[in-house]
């Protein structure tokens, strides 16, 4: 049996919708890895490549995406890793690779949190909000003025940051104002893409591991609870982020409430699935920024609960209901 047909079969009834396009792309990393294969991505203008690879080293799927994680995604889509009625699934909840080119026109290289800052600060700053929604396996992004009107709904995309990137340049305005405050700013994913840096993501120890390598030197490692998280930890290790960024990670994972990657999970199936649940309760999800990605949950308007997160709101919803007791009780969680 080949590597591809050795995954899928281990994986076999294993792939909920509920998980996600996230978790689902974390659960056959995690296999893939299990078989000692790997995916490897790199920064590219108009965002990233990637590839999947066996315990051979052979390639066996290639994709593209917004940033590291869609990309990874497609390139298991396109190497033929799921079953045919899900793959076909799948295809239609990442959108976002419609908008690849115009999300990189605003700032390019697969660089995505800190234009979704930007889109953040503006929506708020002008008496508006963003909400997000599940969709099929994947997440819709709104953008919603001061008069509660839809002014930009996002493609279905991977998760909250990647679906709010793709959601800008359906607001042309915000998305003039923002490449325009970027134009000058700096971008670790040109500065890797001009040094032909790859980044490696494998699962250890049931974390996600990423590993920065330039010219087969390992510059930066981490392991975290996914894969943009551990990807942004790498680059802080490998010193080419911004100290800022450093010591913000390192407070949160010192204060993180959940610990997923202790227990052997993965912060985007534990979200998606608690995005179900509060949907299922009709209960409402807004993200904005403040010094971290804030979820807020409410109820017909009224704040049950708030948390704060990493690179991805999903981080920021799973404090939000290890913290807010009020918010535990809406959804009736179960204490492990």
């Amino acid at each position: 049996m080949d590597f591809i047909e050795q995954v899928k079969k281990n994986l076999s009834g294993k792939l909920r919708i509920e998980d996600g396009n996230c978790g689902t792309t974390h659960k056959v990393l995690k296999e893939i890895s299990v078989q000692g294969g790997k995916a490897v991505t790199w920064e590219r203008p108009d965002g990233v490549f990637s590839k999947i690879l066996d315990n051979n080293g052979n390639v066996v799927g290639e994709g593209e995406g917004i940033t590291w994680p869609p990309s990874i995604l497609f390139a298991l889509v396109e190497g033929g890793f799921f079953p045919k009625e899900i793959e076909s699934q799948l295809i239609k909840s990442l959108q976002c690779i419609i908008d690849m080119e115009k999300v990189a026109d605003i700032y390019g290289y697969g660089r995505v949190v800190t234009p979704v800052a930007a889109a953040y600060n503006e929506v708020w700053k002008n008496g508006g909000r963003v909400a997000i929604r599940r969709n099929s396996w994947g997440v819709e992004v709104v953008f919603i003025d001061k008069y509660d009107k839809e002014i930009a709904v996002g493609p279905i995309s991977y998760c909250p940051t990647c679906g709010t990137a793709a959601t800008i340049p359906r607001a042309p305005a915000l998305a003039a104002k923002i490449k325009e405050e970027l134009k000058d700013k700096r971008n670790t994913g040109k500065d890797k893409y001009e040094r032909g840096m790859e980044n490696h993501f494998f699962i250890k120890n049931d974390r996600i591991c990423c590993e920065i390598i330039e010219k087969g030197q390992v510059l930066g490692r981490a392991l975290r609870c996914c894969i943009a998280y551990a990807g942004v930890a790498a680059e802080v290790n490998a010193g080419i982020a911004g100290p800022k960024w450093g010591a913000l990670f390192k407070e949160y994972c010192r204060i993180c409430p959940t610990k997923l990657c202790r227990k052997g999970k993965n912060t985007g199936e534990e979200a998606n699935n608690l995005l179900v649940s509060l949907e299922k309760k009709k209960l409402k999800t807004d993200i904005r920024m403040d010094t971290y990605i804030t979820a807020m949950v409410k109820k017909d308007g009224e704040l049950l609960g708030e948390g704060i997160g990493t690179v991805c709101a999903f981080s920021s919803l799973m404090y939000a209901k290890a913290r807010c007791i009020q918010l535990r009780s809406e959804i009736e969680v179960v204490r492990e």
